[in-house]
């Protein structure tokens, strides 16, 4: 899995000299993605909780089943100065859980969030983990994951997006919230007024005039990463359910190349799914 991790961390660094440029003028297209932002956000919730004064006298077991210190688990996962750690309980029952928080570097990429639960006095377990979500820890502690970093190159440039701010313009719909309870990271269900907005969503861009692609490495205007931001969305909002969500594409995703575009969410979202413990 780390093999897989250091080649979408080489793979968007390669895009680092084509769009340098464009990335100047992003604020506005990749606002789920802008690092200042993510950084004030995750930066405030790590101040607040209880530090670790000393990373060798905690031991962690890793996802691998090993037994280590804190501050050898960080050295083996190449994890510098930019990684925080700290102690809080998230799901209010007394016990304090372990938070680690890296990011890889490289252009766009990525964050890590791992979580352990305690099981002894200054011994914890592995329990959960995301990974490229631009997660922001809310004060209520839920975990704010956007999918907006792993479609970024969703038949576009990472830069680029889908922008209408008209009244009457889809609602922007890129992220999901997760919640911590006895050892599990769990998606927050959607509502009838999110399957409202997404599916509100997916019937305008389904009336935008279709933007061929001429051949692999051609990019449209963002219209298919905003397709499938929302259908990221609704699946995890609403029970994981590929048919349902498949229903949605078929439906208002009616261009040439719908198999295509199909074929590549299905790639993308079995990705998120087998780096991600929700």
């Amino acid at each position: 899995m780390q093999t897989v991790k250091k080649i979408l961390i080489l793979f968007v660094a390669c895009f680092t000299f084509f769009f340098a440029k464009a990335q100047e003028d992003s604020v506005l297209y990749a606002r789920d993605s802008v690092i200042e932002i993510e950084k004030e956000c995750y930066e405030r919730f790590f101040e607040l909780a209880d530090q670790i004064p000393d990373l060798k006298k905690i031991t962690v077991i890793t996802k691998a089943k090993r037994t280590q210190t804190l501050a050898a688990f960080k050295e083996a996962n190449d994890m510098g100065h930019f990684s925080q750690q700290c102690l809080s309980d998230l799901d209010g029952d007394g016990k304090m859980e372990l938070l680690v928080w890296n990011y890889t570097g490289g252009a766009h990429c990525c964050d890590e969030l791992y979580v352990f639960k305690n099981i002894a006095p200054n011994k914890y377990q592995f329990v959960a983990n995301t990974f490229a979500g631009n997660v922001c820890i809310t004060e209520s502690k839920e975990a704010i994951y956007s999918f907006s970093e792993l479609f970024g190159y969703f038949f576009t440039c990472y830069a680029c997006a889908y922008e209408d701010t008209s009244v009457t313009g889809p609602v922007p719909v890129h992220s999901i919230i997760l919640k911590y309870n006895k050892g599990k990271l769990s998606v927050q269900p959607g509502n009838a007024e999110l399957k409202n907005i997404i599916t509100d969503n997916l019937a305008k861009l389904g009336e935008l005039t279709y933007q061929p692609l001429n051949d692999e490495i051609d990019q449209d205007n963002g219209l298919r990463k905003e397709f499938a931001l929302n259908l990221a969305v609704f699946y995890y909002s609403f029970g994981k359910n590929l048919v349902e969500t498949k229903k949605l594409f078929d439906k208002y995703y009616r261009y040439p190349d719908a198999k295509k575009v199909w074929s590549e969410f299905v790639k993308t979202l079995n990705w998120i799914k087998s780096e991600n413990s929700f």
